[in-house]
């Protein structure tokens, strides 16, 4: 079956490619029996078996498996998380199916890591939940099968497009338009690193504080501290106004929750800080603009973006509460820790806060930055009462330089659909601002097809990084497509990633182009010999090819 992609793929084939999950397991587990069960899994949710094509399109084939490795490592603890995080890091192959892959790693008796990977166009952080639910409960009772969803993630697809387009996205996007307009561009971080996170806690008396200063407002303490990271952000913007994305799980209506797929998205919460207010009046502020913004998170950010052409970014997040973190639950089997197996995070800066005052910063910046945000939130939490100036609230003086220049634009992917902050691209050497011209037929055309694709204006270079310029997976799809109606040459989806280059895929194309022009040389050219053999000379070669036939025949295949 084929399907349009959701807004939700759309937007995953820009982000970070995988989710993954791995946790240590002591007990008897029995690989057998957990591949039995994947396969029930697999044949109850249809987006296990979707792959994308070239003119972005997702089809579902009517059987398919998520291969389930059991591999073996006796002792050899350091190699199978090695093994694991292996799994994580091979690229998938949009166009092939399965996108999910799992192994169960055994290292010794009772001991053995389990690790589940699925690329972001086909689920989510509750998709997972639900997977590794749906595994235990089918491994527990020994079922041969599962009862099928009531909806396929392919149907919602469809019913989302129908619904957000004409009246109805215009209404939606009203409320959006007034709520975002004259928003500040994005708040550019400093430079991206790998993924790390840090930990605090705020001062129990404080926690309980301010859980009454809320309260008296009608807020909630998780809106203190959202209110406290503005304050944070906007002394390092140095603007009274700041745009704190919030995560959603997508799923806007009950009868979605056990559907299978990707529905997370990001709502922007534009909080206000202008005015010289108190502490207590910006909690209201914070407490209306997230009823706000959560009860209006049908339109995804991906469409907000295009539609209203606002400069918005998901590289700042509050997550409020931090998700729970799932894991199989089987009989006499116990989960010991978890393993982090690749770069998830999805933001530069994320702050993940719990009702007991702990808090976690999830970060691809500077890791000095990272831990100044982190101090600064709990210092204002600390020091925050009802009728505090937000103005004079302690934020710690900062120990190094870093630049909020703000961001032109959204923050782009780079080659492995990763999102980088426009401060990671400052940190590196600028670009030639001289791009490499076309210097044939075929560069011209693909240079142009990229820049279209983009609506970029002026001229691609033959050896610009396609994907430092803007786009993402979604692109290089489209890009694909546009090579196979135009030349009839397949452009791997790898080979985009691996060589971004104009000058690179076009190479590509021209050999594949002169090596079907060869083949049809040959093919001509035997044409025209046997064209020119007598009638005698055609029976001799008709009878040469019926005697070699029969000797393959009488020796089992072998010709000579």
């Amino acid at each position: 079956m084929r399907y349009p992609l959701s807004f939700a793929q759309e937007w995953a084939l820009s982000r970070p490619a995988v989710l993954s999950h791995a946790t240590w397991l002591d007990g008897p587990v029995d690989p057998a029996a957990l591949r039995r069960a994947m396969d029930v899994v697999v044949a109850r949710h249809p987006v296990l078996r979707t792959h994308v094509t070239a003119s972005g399109e997702q089809v579902v084939s009517e059987t398919g498996r998520v291969v389930l490795e059991h591999v073996v490592l006796p002792g050899d603890v350091a190699r199978a998380e090695s093994t694991a995080a292996e799994l994580a890091e091979r690229p998938f192959d949009l166009s092939r199916e399965p996108l999910a892959r799992a192994a169960v790693i055994e290292v010794g008796a009772g001991r053995w890591l389990f690790a589940l990977v699925a690329h972001r166009v086909v689920a989510d952080a509750s998709t997972l939940a639900m997977l590794l639910a749906d595994l235990s409960t089918v491994y527990r009772g020994g079922l041969s099968e599962l009862p099928p969803s009531w909806m396929d993630y392919g149907d919602y697809a469809v019913w989302q497009r129908e619904r957000l387009r004409g009246e109805e996205l215009a209404r939606q996007l009203a409320h959006w338009r007034e709520v975002l307009r004259d928003a500040p561009a994005p708040v550019r971080l400093p430079a991206g690193h790998r993924a790390a996170s840090l930990t605090a806690v705020a001062d129990p008396t404080a926690v309980r504080r301010l859980a009454a200063v809320a309260e008296g407002t009608g807020a909630t303490l998780l809106a203190a501290f959202l209110a406290a990271y503005a304050v944070v952000l906007s002394r390092y913007a140095g603007r009274a106004d700041v745009v704190v994305g919030a995560p959603v799980s997508g799923r806007t209506r009950v009868e979605l929750e056990p559907i299978a797929g990707p529905f997370a998205d990001v709502v922007p919460v534009r909080v206000p800080l202008a005015g010289e207010p108190s502490f207590a009046e910006l909690l209201v502020r914070v407490r209306d603009a997230a009823a706000q913004a959560v009860s209006h998170d049908e339109v995804p950010l991906g469409v907000l973006v295009e539609e209203l052409g606002v400069g918005l970014s998901d590289a700042v997040r509050f997550t409020f509460p931090p998700p729970a973190t799932p894991a199989l639950d089987l009989p006499g089997v116990t989960v010991r820790s978890r393993v982090a197996l690749s770069d998830a995070a999805t933001a530069d800066l994320d702050l993940r806060v719990d009702e007991h005052g702990a808090l976690t910063l999830e970060h691809r910046t500077d890791p000095g930055f990272a831990d100044w945000v982190l101090r600064s939130v709990v210092a204002v939490l600390e020091h925050a009462t009802a009728d505090s100036a937000v103005s004079e609230l302690p934020v710690p003086a900062p120990e190094d330089t870093w630049s909020a220049v703000v961001e032109p634009s959204p923050a782009e992917p780079s080659p492995n659909g990763a999102v980088r902050s426009a401060a990671a691209e400052a940190a590196e050497p600028e670009a030639d601002v001289s791009p490499v011209p076309a210097r044939g037929e075929i560069e011209q055309a693909m240079a142009k097809t990229w820049a279209d694709l983009l609506r970029r204006p002026g001229r691609v270079g033959v050896r610009d990084n396609l994907f430092g310029l803007g786009g993402g997976s979604l692109a290089a799809v489209r890009f694909a497509s546009i090579v196979a109606d135009t030349y009839g040459v397949t452009l791997p989806l790898p080979l985009i990633f691996a060589s971004p280059t104009v000058a690179a895929l076009a190479e590509f194309v021209s050999a594949e182009l002169e090596a079907a022009r060869a083949a049809r040389d040959v093919e001509a050219d035997q044409a025209a010999r046997l064209a020119r053999l007598s009638d005698d000379e055609l029976d001799d070669l008709l009878r040469a090819v019926v005697a070699t036939r029969e000797r393959r025949r009488s020796t089992g295949g072998d010709g000579r």
